[in-house]
């Protein structure tokens, strides 16, 4: 019966000691942000100029674990532009594979890889780089809604 009483102390001991040790682990804290969530864009620069999106268009990009989808919709609801595919990111670096899409400009896009560079920070996305036709692009989403807080947006 002593060795149980042992055993147990030893076993709590070894989880607190594993703890305290995982939360000293340089890097736990600055794990980057998640870009899981659903993002509305906020700004958009092509080649240094503001992109005109049109008066009452809304633009929102969901982002899953693996995959992405934006969407371009009008105030009726009506979507006039979207495209999706599977994403990588490794804190700094997020690239997008376009494998559909529908609307103006669409097709250019489909089968090809988007590399940019991607900085989270306060609830923003800030996303720039260079895409696959030379068009220098600067984004700005604001979360709108995350898997932690669906409701909070």
């Amino acid at each position: 019966m002593h060795w149980m009483r042992w055993l147990g102390g030893f076993c709590v001991i070894a989880a607190l000691g594993s703890g305290i040790a995982a939360a000293r682990r340089p890097g736990a804290a600055s794990k980057p942000q998640t870009p899981v969530g659903t993002w509305k864009l906020v700004t958009a620069k092509a080649n240094g100029k503001a992109v005109d999106i049109p008066a009452g268009t809304t633009v929102l990009k969901h982002v899953t674990p693996t995959d992405f989808v934006f969407v371009y919709y009008t105030q009726q609801g009506l979507i006039t532009v979207a495209g999706g595919g599977h994403y990588t990111y490794d804190g700094t670096r997020y690239a997008e594979s376009v494998e559909y899409g529908v609307g103006e400009g669409m097709a250019p896009y489909i089968g090809k890889t988007q590399a940019f560079t991607l900085r989270i920070a306060d609830g923003r996305w800030y996303q720039s780089g260079t895409e696959t036709d030379g068009t220098a692009v600067e984004e700005v989403w604001e979360l709108a809604r995350s898997a932690q807080h669906p409701a909070d947006h």
